[in-house]
């Protein structure tokens, strides 16, 4: 975690801040408390884009970030519905903050601790797509 220093000089306050700067790319797992819910965030600070992708009770959605705000070491925004690998045709936008300094992902009220890669005892495969249909 970064530490800032203020000092009063005469001309003004001077900060100096030897904050870690954010990566231009985060890739994170975060899972609920409950293990329930599970979200796979990839996050480009630059230009300010990227993917969540949620599962929960045997939904697995894809979402797509539409707007992202940057203050300090959290990142907020908003990610809409993309797709889906189990049906579902449509999903509630999720309004989200990932802080940075302490790894932790909030959806609304909803929170999770993060860590950098999913461990091997959690993985498991996506559902296949749907298949398409004929006419």
């Amino acid at each position: 975690m970064g530490m800032c220093i203020a000092a009063s000089a005469t001309m003004g306050l001077f900060t100096a801040c030897t904050a870690k700067p954010l990566p231009i790319l985060i890739e994170k797992y975060c899972v609920s408390d409950s293990g329930l819910s599970k979200y796979w965030l990839t996050l480009n600070t630059s230009d300010k884009t990227g993917a969540i992708r949620y599962q929960y009770m045997g939904q697995d959605v894809r979402y797509v970030v539409k707007t992202m705000q940057i203050n300090g070491n959290e990142i907020g925004g908003r990610a809409d519905f993309q797709a889906s690998a189990t049906g579902e045709i449509r999903g509630t936008p999720i309004t989200f903050i990932y802080d940075d300094s302490i790894g932790t992902f909030k959806d609304g009220n909803a929170g999770t601790s993060c860590q950098n890669k999913q461990p091997a005892e959690h993985i498991s495969s996506p559902p296949p797509a749907p298949a398409a249909q004929s006419l």
